[in-house]
Formats: structure tokens, sequence, C-alpha cells
């Protein structure tokens, strides 16, 4: 999933006002997250040590951390974004329990296809 496709299926599925920067923001964190707790514990390339974050100067077509199929994961963090922002909190927590499960299941993956590292092979 990209950038674009990321903010154009929570648009579609849950219409809000939160605008494009606030959007790019938040996948740039779920992405830092996402890096910091699973990419980067675990064996990568030297292509993944790195990650600069988005900004709105990133090109909209950039590919997103998380494979297919656990791409979900970048609808339900919007969509929970947005209802907190909005104080819809009864829709807050619907939203972010979606994003724990689906945080839980790239995770599980992660782990199951990627040789954990040790302490000392760590580079935060």
């Amino acid at each position: 999933m990209t950038i674009q496709q990321a903010i154009d299926r929570v648009d579609l599925l849950h219409p809000n006002k939160q605008s494009a920067t606030h959007k790019v923001a938040w996948l740039s964190e779920l992405d830092g997250l996402i890096h910091r707790e699973l990419i980067m514990t675990h064996a990568h390339t030297e292509e993944q040590e790195t990650y600069e974050g988005y900004t709105m100067d990133t090109d909209p077509d950039t590919v997103l951390l998380a494979p297919f199929p656990y791409d979900e994961i970048y609808t339900h963090y919007l969509t929970s974004q947005v209802d907190l922002q909005n104080a819809e909190i009864g829709k807050y927590n619907n939203d972010r329990t979606l994003f724990n499960n689906s945080y839980d299941t790239l995770s599980d993956f992660w782990t199951r296809t990627h040789r954990p590292i040790s302490r000392r092979e760590i580079r935060i």
C-alpha cells in the first residue's frame, strides 16, 4: 500500500475533515514504530537500516512498510486517529482495538519470518 492509497482508503471508508498533512504525519509515526520495533530488532537488509519518515514532500506513491495482507493496519490507525481528533471516543476505542489486533498480527508475522537479532546487534 502506498501513502496515497492509505489516505484515499480511509477517506472513502471513513469520510473526515482531517488534512492530508495530518494523515501523512500519522503514517510516518506508524511506520517509524514498525521500523523501530520490528525491522530493527530482526534481521534486515542494509537498505532497511534507515527510516527518514514522511512529509508532504514525500512521493505519495511511496510504499509503506507493512506488506499485504498486513497493510490494513494503516486504515485502522488512520481511522482511530481521526476519531480521536473528533473526540468520538467510542469509535476510537473500536478502531484502536482493530489497530492493536492488526499490529499484533503484523508483529507475529514479522517474528515468524525474520530472525530476531541480539541486543548487541541492535542499532537504534
